[in-house]
């Protein structure tokens, strides 16, 4: 699927993403989505996700990165606009996600499905109050330097979407071997 050009197919693309994976998620039964992946192979590519254990890991990931992208939307409204990562972790984020990551380990996967579902509502309420220029236009914000604000709700919508799908769906393949 192509990059969204513009904001009527970034929100249709995000919605089908999350959509396809919900869709997935509840026609699953539930022992499947509760057992652990195996690791990733080290030859992996993406290790965005390399510390998910599990579905649950996956989702409540997603939902972290979410609320930045809503902290990073906040901020620049309030007129005091801050990188897209929190200071601490501006130069290691993958210490961030692993405190992210034991926040949650006692998150059933119940509540990360709700509070994922409840974020994605919210990206997509704030990807409606962009305009077409505010979301595509290069520099719009300074706080996004060189990059777009469509392309930081990409990175937190579609492609972590399209990603826990992938594995997912692989978890799932290996589950029925």
């Amino acid at each position: 699927m192509p990059q969204p050009q513009d904001k009527s197919s970034l929100l249709e693309q995000a919605q089908q993403s999350y959509s396809t994976l919900m869709d997935l998620i509840t026609s699953t039964e539930s022992k499947p989505l509760e057992t652990d992946f195996e690791p990733l192979p080290a030859s992996t590519k993406c290790t965005t996700f390399a510390q998910g254990n599990n579905l649950r890991d996956l989702l409540v990931h997603a939902y972290e990165w979410q609320r930045l992208q809503s902290a990073f939307v906040d901020n620049i409204r309030k007129g005091e606009p801050r990188d897209f990562i929190p200071d601490p972790y501006r130069k290691n984020y993958k210490e961030m996600d692993q405190v992210n990551w034991q926040r949650h380990q006692s998150t059933p996967l119940a509540d990360a499905v709700a509070l994922l579902q409840d974020s994605h509502k919210e990206m997509m309420n704030l990807i409606e109050t962009f305009t077409q220029d505010e979301l595509f236009g290069k520099k719009v914000f300074k706080v996004t330097y060189t990059t777009t604000m469509a392309a930081y709700f990409i990175s937190v919508t579609i492609s972590p979407y399209t990603q826990i799908l992938k594995r997912l769906k692989s978890h799932l393949r290996k589950c029925k071997a």
